[in-house]
């Protein structure tokens, strides 16, 4: 359970531009608390997790960051660019592309 969370927040965190412990405690039904141990966990890992406080805070990862290979595999990647393909809004469709091709 406690790596879906995890690994659920780091989705959660990567599809969003910012977002704050509250969400996330209240998305995952756990403690903020629970959510900054789990964000320390991520960033062992080598995730480059952010958090900054105040009026304009939050929490997001570094824009230097993507996905490794490791996590897709070769046949995996053909089906999602076929799946892409299928997309009928082309600028939706062309930055999904080009995010992809980086992996």
């Amino acid at each position: 359970m406690q790596q879906d969370v995890i690994f659920g927040m780091l989705l959660t965190i990567l599809n969003k531009e910012k977002t704050t412990a509250k969400y996330l405690a209240d998305k995952y039904l756990i403690s903020t608390r629970t959510v900054y141990r789990y964000l320390d966990v991520l960033n062992l890992n080598g995730i480059p997790i952010v958090t900054k406080t105040g009026k304009n805070g939050g929490i997001y990862i570094l824009n230097s960051f993507k996905l490794n290979n490791l996590y897709f595999t070769a046949p995996e990647k053909v089906q999602l660019m076929a799946l892409v393909h299928l997309i009928p809004n082309d600028k939706i469709r062309n930055s999904l592309k080009e995010k992809l091709a980086l992996l």
